[in-house]
């Protein structure tokens, strides 16, 4: 298929690919590569080009988009908010009284896990569980593998956090360039079952807690806590030193300060869906339609930050004036995403006006079959974010290459968007240089390396397991059954790793 600049078009995804293999810089990564699309599009000329991506790409972008980036900044506050009143510390206190082993402090991290799916789960969830988990015996190693599969994957699954958001801009952005009518809710929603890495990611992560299916370098660790108490290997030590929470000596913390935020978060969350869907006219699962999604995460995150604040205040830990502050402080901590969508954005324009997803579809309808791009898009995804360390960066990338490609080959655009997110999933958790890899590590106070390697055998079964069902959903047609397809593989693959690994040990001893 002809396009205006032929295979040029590829010039920025591919720049913007190798940028961020070699800098592992997202947002340099991004703007170069549109950059250079400017300058291509607009007559080779880099100053022209340069001048043009603020006048006709960040500014539009930012023009119709500007719900998402006070979303995505009222987060880092809500964050901070519940970081520094304690609320954290005022839940590990109470669970602390029912949990007495290791498969209970195991299930018990998972399973909170949602409660914090719209924060950092990997730090905030950490220094709650950890004191918790230390006292069962539970390693370091297990600890931070939890975290770092009930992490990121599960706030995938929540539009109350970050990522929801970010993914159903990414989304909006391309119904947008491609003239479709749609919701970018709607295809968020129909992609969550689909997104087979995070969800058998967390789900594996389950049954290894509820069953102890422990392999590989993981039985090792597991086993040495259990017997002699020791989390972490002789003369290991953890990537940063423990950090505890600084409240007042004389501070009395109470459940209270995790409910009331809790409960300010999901009554402004509500109202506001049922305000903005108009629930007396379109009854109460319409209203969920209909509603200003975006608006209502807003207020719950203000909502969650004001709760927080009033019960810092009056229990003396601060000031209204540093209440005020402190969300200040958190919504500045998360500055960066706000730069992230915005580039990305301006990105997704530039491969659009290029033909980038044409392009792609004429080399696809030439030489390969349209059942394997699934399969291909996890593929790839997967590689750019293990190499780069960033599931955002590699979504930024390529749902403006997949989506065009969903479109033209009919194929389902909730399934290509979940292989776009789960690929990027994939290799996010699995690298070594992720933000979600080293928070996990730091949140569980775990030696780095020992997470990494510990964790790299479950995260290479569910991945593998998940490439295939994708190639299955892909070539027949059939979606829905690369659920089970996906499920069967990988607990089949879990149950033969465990018994070789269980045989292993017994003829060592």
């Amino acid at each position: 298929m002809d396009t205006t600049f032929g295979a040029l078009c590829l010039i920025p995804p591919i720049l913007a690919i190798v940028l961020a293999l070699v800098t592992k810089q997202t947002i340099l990564s991004l703007f170069v590569a549109t950059w250079v699309g400017s300058t291509i599009v607009n007559g080779w000329n880099p100053l022209v080009g340069f001048v043009k991506i603020i006048s006709d790409y960040v500014i539009p972008s930012i023009s119709g988009n500007a719900s998402m980036l006070v979303l995505v900044t009222l987060a880092g506050g809500m964050i901070a908010m519940m970081r520094n009143t304690g609320a954290a510390e005022a839940f590990a206190t109470r669970v602390t009284k029912v949990i007495d082993t290791a498969k209970k402090g195991q299930i018990v991290t998972c399973l909170s896990a949602f409660i914090f799916c719209y924060t950092e789960p990997c730090l905030m969830l950490g220094t709650i569980m950890r004191p918790v988990t230390d006292m069962v015996r539970v390693s370091r190693a297990k600890l931070s593998y939890i975290l770092d599969s009930m992490g990121c994957n599960l706030a995938c699954f929540s539009p109350i956090s970050s990522y929801g958001p970010f993914i159903s801009g990414l989304i909006a952005a391309e119904l947008l360039a491609a003239g479709i009518q749609g919701s970018e809710w709607g295809i968020w929603l129909q992609m969550l079952p689909f997104n087979l890495y995070s969800l058998f990611a967390m789900v594996t992560v389950i049954v290894v807690a509820a069953f102890g299916l422990d392999f590989g370098p993981m039985r090792k660790e597991e086993e040495r806590a259990q017997k002699t108490g020791k989390l972490l290997a002789d003369g290991v030590e953890p990537l940063v030193p423990e950090i505890k929470n600084v409240l007042p000596k004389d501070y009395k913390l109470s459940l209270w300060n995790f409910i009331v935020p809790m409960v300010s978060l999901f009554v402004s969350l509500f109202a506001t869906i049922f305000w903005t869907g108009d629930i007396a006219a379109n009854g109460f699962v319409n209203c969920f339609r209909t509603a200003n999604i975006t608006l209502a995460i807003c207020m719950a995150f203000l909502g969650g930050g004001i709760g927080a604040g009033i019960m810092g205040v009056i229990t003396g830990l601060f000031s209204p004036l540093k209440a005020f502050d402190t969300f200040v402080d958190g919504m500045i901590e998360l500055i960066n995403v706000p730069f992230i969508l915005i580039c990305a954005w301006s990105l997704g324009t530039i491969v659009k006006s290029m033909g980038t997803g044409d392009f792609m579809v004429g080399i696809v309808q030439q030489y390969l079959s349209p059942g394997l791009v699934p399969a291909l898009v996890f593929l790839f995804g997967a590689f750019i974010s293990f190499a780069t360390g960033s599931s955002w960066g590699v979504w930024s990338i390529m749902m403006p290459i997949a989506f065009p490609m969903a479109v033209a080959f009919d194929l389902p655009l909730a399934y290509v968007v979940a292989s776009v997110i789960s690929g990027g999933m994939f290799g996010d958790q699995c690298s070594p240089i992720s933000d979600t890899t080293v928070m996990s590590s730091t949140g569980g106070s775990c030696n780095h390396i020992v997470h990494v390697m510990t964790q790299l055998p479950y995260g290479l079964t569910v991945g593998i397991s998940a490439f295939l069902g994708f190639l299955f959903g892909g070539l027949t047609g059939q979606y829905m059954l690369s659920i089970p397809v996906t499920a069967v593989i990988l607990y089949a693959a879990m149950f033969i790793l465990t018994k070789a690994d269980s045989a292993r040990y017994a003829k060592a001893a």
